[in-house]
């Protein structure tokens, strides 16, 4: 099959890896190496110049309030014409972006368009802009979803959350979580680690990796850190990222008195993500219990790469992980039972080792990239081929 893959995300400072669209890069080439010809048509950030297996058509973006994704939706589209006179599309996927130009190109030139939601449509962050703008996008949203062929989503809330606000038929969605790449994510010897990354041998790390979001919980896990510091003095905080809270959690660090246990790392290259989590003994992902749904991508990176885990139990990490997986649940925004836990955890190697395990040999089994592709795959084979068939018995 040939795809063409629509992704739009937007990052101030345009960095080399734009989080958002990790997902996407290691879908197309997970496709690719599964032997499928993919088109992926990115904005213009740094990462799209680098060099891949598959064909990459950066699109450039007008950066202007309200210009610019309707600069991405323009661009896009007609680079998307352009391409398909030259190789004509078998599949059209493209995430959800708050513009059906993608599902308007494929209904022109008569192919499958695949939706993919990773989040709610609109954010429950969205309903302090005007009722009009949360109109328009609610209208965009449910008709775009009910016209396309396949929606994909990233957990079984969002299929439930589809079907319920929008409408959409439950045979059309189908869930397929986030993975990660088993080959680029693996263990790491942790000795080795540190001295790459010049951190001191005689200190227990834990550490998150993501952006500084709200929802991700990183001031619940400052306020925890107190409460660990007061048991396991030599234990230290990696936090590798950054984001709109960045000033917000220093400022709490300071405030705390913790300003000398926490190393802030800003971004870092997404290859180098793999020697920062070998580095940890134990990765955090304390989400806030608002944080919605979605599928927490960091968990699969974390347990690919055999590190135990300390994570919120809200729905869309506990539709997913259990204790056998390699991940320990706690309830969220609870400084003091996060604590707890991570002070077991650094207290007991031997747990930490088994969970790590587990962790690795579940997200090999079931969740890389590999093996969601060939699902992915398999599934609109299997709908064309139906399709196709009831078209024939009918002419």
């Amino acid at each position: 099959m040939t795809w063409f893959i629509f992704c739009y995300w937007y990052e101030p400072d345009a960095p080399q890896d734009p989080v958002g669209l990790v997902r996407v890069w290691s879908l197309a080439d997970a496709l690719t190496q599964a032997g499928d010809a993919v088109v992926l048509f990115p904005p213009r950030y740094r990462s799209a110049s680098n060099s891949f297996a598959f064909k990459v058509v950066p699109i450039r973006l007008i950066f202007l309030p309200l210009i610019r994704p309707l600069s991405y939706a323009l661009f896009s589209f007609v680079h998307g014409l352009i391409r398909a006179v030259q190789t004509r599309p078998d599949v059209v996927y493209y995430r959800w972006m708050d513009s059906p130009h993608a599902l308007i190109l494929a209904k022109l030139l008569r192919v499958p368009c695949v939706c993919e939601v990773n989040g709610e449509p609109v954010p429950d962050w969205f309903t302090e802009k005007s009722r009009f703008s949360l109109g328009v996008k609610h209208f965009l949203a449910g008709f775009a979803l009910r016209h396309c062929e396949h929606v994909v989503v990233l957990t079984s809330g969002l299929r439930s959350l589809l079907h319920e606000r929008y409408h959409v038929p439950l045979e059309r969605i189908e869930v397929f979580p986030s993975g990660t790449d088993v080959q680029r994510f693996v263990p790491q010897d942790t000795v080795s680690s540190r001295l790459q990354l010049g951190l001191h041998q005689s200190l227990l790390y834990i550490g998150f990796i993501g952006s500084f979001y709200r929802y991700q919980g990183l001031s619940c896990l400052l306020d925890a850190m107190v409460l660990v510091k007061k048991v396991c003095p030599a234990l230290h905080l990696l936090l590798v990222g950054d984001g709109e809270v960045r000033e917000e959690l220093r400022q709490q660090a300071k405030r705390l008195e913790l300003e000398n246990c926490i190393t802030w790392t800003g971004r870092v290259p997404y290859v180098d993500v793999p020697v920062w989590i070998g580095a940890m003994s134990l990765c955090v992902a304390p989400f806030r219990g608002d944080r919605g749904e979605t599928s927490p991508v960091k968990l699969f990176d974390y347990l690919a790469c055999r590190r135990p885990v300390v994570a919120s139990a809200i729905p869309s990490v506990v539709s997913t992980f259990t204790a056998e997986c390699g991940v320990h649940l706690i309830p969220p925004d609870q400084p003091r039972l996060l604590a707890n836990a991570i002070i077991a955890l650094v207290q007991d190697p031997d747990r930490c080792r088994a969970m790590g395990e587990d962790g690795r040999r579940f997200v090999e089994k079931t969740f890389s990239w590999a093996v969601i592709a060939q699902q992915l795959r398999q599934w609109i084979h299997a709908d064309t081929r139906v399709k196709t068939h009831a078209h024939s018995h009918v002419l």
